[in-house]
């Protein structure tokens, strides 16, 4: 393939020159070299959409939509929600579908501009595509759009009973630990673009992602990876461990400080660390696990986090999807063990998550790949607004203190509207 580059381009200006015309249109967006390359991609060749129960497609028929795009050297963007789960771990449904969202969704695209260094990608014959798209100017917004904020649609004493079944299911030797999470709603004129490029303002992280489905969109802003695989070497960050950050530079160095000193954050981490530990282990080479980096410190806009590195790499009998998928759902958003965890979550969380705690990403012709877990997620319906937010629940958790570090993980997004 042929590529030109063009200069002096900025992802965030260009994104916001796309037009009615660019459709399923798919933005990743990363602050730091950690993270993704921004790459913008418009109008797909080919869709795959797949909802558990589907006779027509399956989890085996989109890893044969994968290979057949590869073939063609399409790169294909999209989700596999938190819900696939329950088909992988043969864990029977009872929470409510109340969103109907795809459970596996993906774009197969022939024309993607990557960007860095505020310059731009593109293959050759998109190019004067991407001039054009360019030389278009931002509408100006004329009116103030009507908007109303985040709320909780728990009450504080449906999650403390919620909490206290979880305490007890941990004291009886089911769980380890569960991570928790509850819906906030709001309501927005805002066009889910323009949505976005707020989200992107209050949220300088690694793993930015928008995506349009049919009839919805996700607006994403994760600080977490799930999984990377380049040239066959797999890495995972799973993130445990929360305090809000400081509103000035003392306060805030004392939390961070108070996060790093925290026993029950170390064993927190520690058990899921261990989690993924196990699940690479079933995928990878004997003796190339590795626990790279436990306990690292993550600055987010609204809290600190700690999370560790692990990697391995890949047997010859696993290719780099069967890898991913194998790992789903992500252990930091379940709990250990997996599968308990995952019915627990089923009985205590009254409506499934969807997408929120799935994981977004992409797949290179080459196969290699680079997924997120879906936390810091919204899920736009119309003008309805679905943002879920929770956090791990061990032994020595307190509700009052978790309850409360759910509205922390949310504080960036009540400034968007």
């Amino acid at each position: 393939m042929n590529y030109k580059t063009i200069k002096n381009i900025d992802p965030l200006k260009f994104f916001a020159k796309l037009s009615k015309e660019e459709k399923n249109v798919c933005f990743l967006h990363s602050f730091s070299k950690n993270g993704w390359k921004t790459t913008i991609a418009w109008n797909p060749k080919e869709k795959f959409k797949y909802k558990m129960g589907d006779k027509e497609n399956s989890i085996e028929t989109f890893k044969k939509f994968s290979k057949k795009n590869a073939k063609k050297g399409r790169k294909l963007i999209g989700y596999f929600s938190y819900d696939i789960g329950y088909e992988l771990h043969q864990i029977k449904k009872t929470a409510k579908d109340d969103l109907r969202l795809p459970d596996i969704l993906f774009y197969a695209f022939d024309n993607w501009i990557t960007f860095e260094k505020n310059q731009a990608r593109v293959q050759e014959k998109f190019y004067k595509e991407l001039e054009e798209i360019n030389k278009r100017k931002i509408s100006p917004t004329n009116k103030t759009p009507k908007s109303k904020n985040f709320k909780a649609t728990i009450s504080k004493e449906k999650y403390n009973k919620a909490y206290k079944k979880i305490k007890n299911y941990i004291k009886k030797g089911d769980i380890y630990q569960i991570n928790y999470t509850h819906r906030l709603e709001a309501s927005s004129e805002i066009s889910a673009r323009k949505l976005f490029l707020k989200v992107i303002k209050e949220n300088k992280v690694d793993h930015l992602a928008y995506m349009e489905g049919e009839g919805f969109e996700i607006l994403s802003a994760s600080p977490e990876r799930f999984v990377k695989i380049k040239d066959r070497k797999i890495e995972t960050c799973p993130i445990k461990g929360t305090r809000p950050r400081g509103k000035a530079k003392k306060e805030d160095e004392k939390l961070r400080q108070e996060l790093l000193d925290s026993e029950k954050e170390a064993a927190e981490l520690n058990m899921i660390t261990d989690l993924l530990r196990n699940d690479l282990g079933k995928i990878s080479k004997i003796g190339t696990v590795k626990v790279k980096a436990n306990r690292l410190v993550q600055k987010c806009p609204t809290v600190w986090h700690t999370y560790s590195k692990i990697t391995g790499v890949i047997d010859k009998k696993t290719s780099n999807l069967d890898a991913l998928i194998s790992m789903l759902s992500g252990g930091s958003i379940t709990g250990c063990p997996k599968k308990r965890a995952m019915e627990i979550i089923d009985e205590l969380e009254n409506k499934t998550r969807n997408i929120y705690t799935g994981v977004i990403g992409f797949i290179n012709p080459n196969q290699d790949l680079d997924f997120n877990i879906a936390i810091r997620t919204i899920i736009k319906k119309e003008q309805k607004l679905h943002l879920q937010v929770g956090g791990g629940i061990v032994l020595d958790s307190t509700n009052k203190a978790e309850f409360k570090e759910t509205f922390d993980k949310a504080k960036s997004f009540m400034k968007i509207l």
